[in-house]
């Protein structure tokens, strides 16, 4: 068979074919498609909250003046403009619903207040106001986060960027970004430092240059504004003074990705050592109150779930007993906080036998043996019984698990809950992810769950530690439904 040869792009060729790729360098149509989204999506939450009022009582208001609102919409956009929502390119979505939260939230309350004050017998609707905050403050990055999705197909969104690598260091970051073309970013073209020599190449269809004098007069001419940097294990661009200070001259905005992702936070703080910079991130899963605010969540979210849950419980339980025989609940040992052992529920899903059935597939089936020791579950599992596969699918299974969240053994975000036989896979990161409740969902559920290797499990989870905020927890929860909508990586 044949490999077709690909023929290294050289630098006069570049400018011929970044123009025929992308349209534009600013950033400025990517943010006024998301104004226009944000705008929106701003008319659609009043226009929900009119509704909801006028369907309790239609003397409240009239659902269709909610129309007249738009004259609003500019002070939205001055609130999330200064509160740096746009473009909205790679930020991450925790900090993008706390944004939208606080934003929505002052702008509501503000509207409201002056509807009071200034006119008779409207108080309906400024409550309708008020009652718009948790719509947006959901609905907003949802909105975004779907087109985005759709953005990304076409060429005026994004933005072209330089990527500056250290050798095969380049993997993961482009091909992130080539994978994800929604975060907005597009690499344009791949400065390799570590080369010496004037070659060119090409990485994923991206050219590839040595940080020659040529290149950079040719990037200039060509108005590429932004460069991400990523760095290498031992050595940085600081040990290249002179392209240091070229790259600094040379791009409006510089991204440096650190090699070391678990030091710096989502929230990392600059301090500044008379001239020398530092970066100061606390991890809020070992403060009192960001404690009790979690379990507050917790609480709450069970008292929101309790009527359907009791329901559903109810219809399974008969389904199970009827399906095959044996309890309606399964527990199984795992490992919770410090190491503490704790009894995970969940609603029986395979045949009674599953035990003495796993030891004959791995005494028998060197195929499916090597698939259990590398994730602990087969993909086509035959102890499962059919009504276990449907509960499977929808993840019905883990619902029992909101027991475990109300005693305190759980959350309902959070790592993985292990088993002990899983612990030697996570490494001397093991101690770190044990220092909080493990949870019904988390990082790596949204992420592709069962189809999630285990070291991006880990690395997954070490990032939740590391980010956690409220806000994160929302935006885990509300993804969380459309993963299990859509029946990504269940089985």
């Amino acid at each position: 068979m044949k490999r077709d040869i690909i023929i290294p792009m050289q630098v006069e060729d570049f400018p011929q074919w970044f123009k025929n790729r992308y349209k534009h360098t600013s950033s400025f149509l990517s943010g006024f498609l998301l104004l226009l989204v944000d705008l929106l999506t701003i008319m659609i939450c009043i226009g929900t909250s009119f509704f909801i009022i006028n369907l309790i009582n239609r003397s409240f208001i009239n659902f269709r003046s909610f129309v007249t609102y738009w004259i609003y919409l500019p002070a939205f956009f001055l609130v999330f403009y200064v509160s740096k929502l746009y473009p909205g390119m790679v930020l991450a979505p925790a900090e993008e619903i706390r944004r939208f939260t606080i934003g929505s939230f002052f702008c509501f309350v503000g509207i409201a207040f002056s509807i009071i004050f200034e006119t008779d017998g409207r108080e309906m609707i400024a409550v309708a106001m008020i009652a718009a905050i948790p719509f947006a403050s959901l609905g907003l990055p949802i909105a975004r986060q779907f087109s985005r999705l759709i953005f990304s197909r076409s060429k005026i969104w994004g933005v072209p960027a330089a990527i500056y690598v250290f050798n095969n260091e380049k993997n993961i970051v482009v091909e992130r970004l080539l994978h994800h073309p929604e975060l907005g970013y597009k690499p344009a073209v791949i400065i390799n430092t570590s080369s010496t020599e004037p070659r060119e190449s090409q990485y994923k269809g991206i050219p590839e240059f040595p940080p020659t004098q040529e290149v950079h007069d040719t990037i200039k001419k060509l108005n590429i504004k932004v460069a991400i940097i990523i760095e290498k294990k031992k050595d940085t661009l600081l040990d290249n003074q002179e392209l240091y200070t070229k790259i600094m001259q040379q791009y409006r905005y510089i991204i440096a990705i650190p090699y070391n992702q678990y030091i710096r936070s989502v929230y990392s703080s600059v301090r500044d050592f008379n001239g020398i910079l530092g970066f100061s991130s606390t991890r809020n899963l070992s403060r009192p109150w960001e404690l009790f605010l979690k379990r507050l969540t917790d609480i709450l979210l069970l008292l929101i779930a309790a009527v359907p849950t009791i329901l559903v419980t109810l219809v399974a339980a008969i389904a199970i007993k009827i399906s095959s025989p044996g309890p309606v609940f399964y527990g199984h040992k795992r490992v919770g906080k410090n190491g503490k052992e704790i009894t995970v529920w969940k609603f029986r899903s395979m045949v009674t036998n599953s035990q003495e059935i796993l030891e004959k597939i791995l005494a028998e089936d060197p195929v499916r043996r090597a698939e259990w020791e590398k994730d602990r579950k087969f993909k086509d599992d035959p102890r499962i019984t059919k009504i276990g596969k449907i509960l499977r699918n929808t993840s019905l299974d883990e619902l029992p698990q909101l027991w475990n969240i109300l005693t305190g053994d759980m959350s309902f975000v959070g790592p993985r809950p292990v088993t002990n036989s899983e612990l030697d896979k996570y490494g001397k990161a093991v101690d770190f992810i044990l220092s909080v409740q493990p949870g019904l969902s988390g990082m790596w559920q949204i992420s592709g769950r069962s189809d999630t290797a285990y070291e991006e499990r880990i690395n997954l989870d070490t990032y939740y530690i590391q980010n956690w905020s409220i806000w994160l927890d929302l935006w885990i929860i509300t993804k969380t439904i459309w993963v299990v909508l859509r029946r990504k990586g269940a089985y």
